[in-house]
Order: C-alpha cells, then sequence, then structure tokens
C-alpha cells in the first residue's frame, strides 16, 4: 500500500448541508486517494452528525478517512486531535464551510515535493447570501507573492494568519498544537509558533483555489462586545511576546512585528467603531 502523503483535517462542529460541498470536493479530487487520508473531528456534539457524515464517506471511492469524535467543542481541541492520528507527510487544514478545487492536493503536493515547507493556495470567497464569488483579503496576498522568485516569511504574512489555504509539512509542525484557551486567533498564533521552522514557501497555479464561504453564524463571524475584542488581542499580544522571548533567537523578529502591528491595526479598528 502506498505511503499516505498528506492528511486532510476538517474540525465540524453541528454542521449544516454546507458540510456536504466540502467532503464532496474532498471526494472529487484528482489526485490518486491513495495518497491522501481525511480526518474528520466531530467537536461538542454526536448523532446524527457521526453517522451522517460516515455514511457519506463511505459512497467515497477507496478514499481513506477517519471519523473522530469528542464531546468537548472547539476548532483546536479538534485540530490537535487530528494531528494526534494524521499519518502524512503534509497536513492540510479545512473548515467544514469551506471547499477546494478539485486539482487541490494533486497540484500542491506537485509544487511542494522538494524543499517547500509550505505551499500557498489561491483564495476567493463565496457569498451565501447574495450568492456571490469575491476576492478575499488573501487573493491579494496570493497575487503579490506569485509575482516573487522568493516568497518569505514577511511577504507571506497575511497567509501566515491561517492555518488553512495551504499544505504544511509535517515535519516542521512537531510537537506544536493549536493553544486551545484561544477561540479567536488561534490559527495566526499557531502558525507563528511554527515560523521559526519556516525556510522556503511556496505559491500554486492561480487555478488551485481555496473556497471560504461567508455565512452568518459562523463562528468566525459571531458578534464580539469592544471589551471582548480588546481583552482578546491583549492576549494574543502576551502570548506572541512570550513565544518569541521563549523561542529567541530563532524567530524573525520582521515577522513577529508584523503580528504585534496586526493587533494594534484590530484595537484601534474596534475603538474607531465605538467613537
Amino acid at each position: 500500500m502506498r505511503k499516505t502523503e498528506v492528511s486532510i483535517i476538517i474540525p465540524t462542529y453541528k454542521p449544516g448541508n454546507y458540510i456536504w460541498s466540502c467532503l464532496d470536493s474532498i471526494c472529487r479530487q484528482t489526485i490518486s486517494k491513495e495518497r491522501i487520508e481525511l480526518v474528520v473531528v466531530v467537536n461538542g456534539c454526536n448523532e446524527p452528525y457521526v453517522g451522517d457524515i460516515k455514511r457519506f464517506l463511505y459512497n467515497c471511492g477507496n478514499l481513506q478517512y477517519k471519523v473522530l469524535h469528542t464531546d468537548v467543542p472547539g476548532v483546536s481541541k479538534a485540530r490537535n486531535m487530528g494531528l494526534s492520528v494524521a499519518k502524512g507527510e503534509w497536513v492540510s487544514f479545512i473548515d467544514d464551510d469551506d471547499w477546494v478545487s478539485e486539482n487541490y492536493f494533486e497540484e500542491l503536493l506537485g509544487i511542494g515535493k522538494d524543499d517547500a515547507h509550505i505551499v500557498e493556495a489561491n483564495v476567493a470567497n463565496y457569498d451565501e447570501v447574495l450568492d456571490e464569488y469575491r476576492d478575499d483579503y488573501l487573493t491579494r496576498a496570493f497575487v503579490r507573492n506569485s509575482k516573487r522568485l522568493h516568497v518569505t516569511l514577511f511577504s507571506a504574512r497575511s497567509f501566515m494568519s491561517s492555518s488553512c489555504c495551504k499544505l504544511i509539512r509535517r515535519s516542521i509542525i512537531g510537537k506544536e498544537r493549536f493553544d486551545c484557551s484561544f477561540e479567536r486567533g488561534e490559527d495566526a498564533l499557531f502558525m507563528a509558533k511554527l515560523s521559526k521552522n519556516v525556510k522556503v514557501i511556496r505559491t500554486s497555479s492561480s487555478d488551485v483555489v481555496y473556497y471560504r464561504r461567508l455565512r452568518n453564524g459562523s463562528a468566525s463571524r459571531k458578534g464580539l462586545s469592544v471589551w471582548e475584542r480588546l481583552r482578546d488581542n491583549a492576549r494574543l499580544a502576551k502570548a506572541y511576546t512570550l513565544l518569541y522571548v521563549m523561542g529567541f533567537p530563532h524567530y524573525n523578529a520582521l515577522f513577529f512585528a508584523t503580528r504585534f502591528c496586526a493587533l494594534a491595526r484590530n484595537c484601534l479598528f474596534v475603538l474607531k467603531k465605538t467613537a
């Protein structure tokens, strides 16, 4: 049996019908199913979600898959569970309401097979309310980096704010895990942890696309009070500071400066909205 090359980790909590588009995009991949494995982590709920997902994946040809369950809700907890069982040389995180183009894994693997630590895909937003596609802020970042001969941590700083829309070589993850004490900003913090091991970043062709679904009620779009937003930014600033100090001199100072600038910008935006 062929060695698993990519472990695809999808956390899900009480998913709606959107999850079928996500899972179907994995089933339709042009890559040989022997080269990938799918790990779906159902967190904070059980039936009928676990059974429905297993039945759907059973009909997905010879795809290797695992459906895990935990009563503890939380995307970070779920992703960490997925990492604990992942067998692939590469890891790919996909949110349960997003989906990927059919050539996604075949193309990203082809680009990253030699020396890359991270391979970035193009990104597009789908607004389900307006039923239209539009550029994401990561689309613009992708266009800028695709023109570069050498992509750096600084030039890829926007992509490093998300664990999705990319392949991550498993060897640079090691024992690092998502911090379950954060409900927002956990992606960027996780990627910052990995940044000390990232030396080579590649970008795909523009037709390799990660589609982000914009929908009301998603965890990333829930309204927060001003106090909650400022508190979260302060906690993240403390976490970044400790991470950099404890990891000095292995972390890139310029890259970490961009993390603090982003947090400061978020605080100013929140305060401006309340003025």
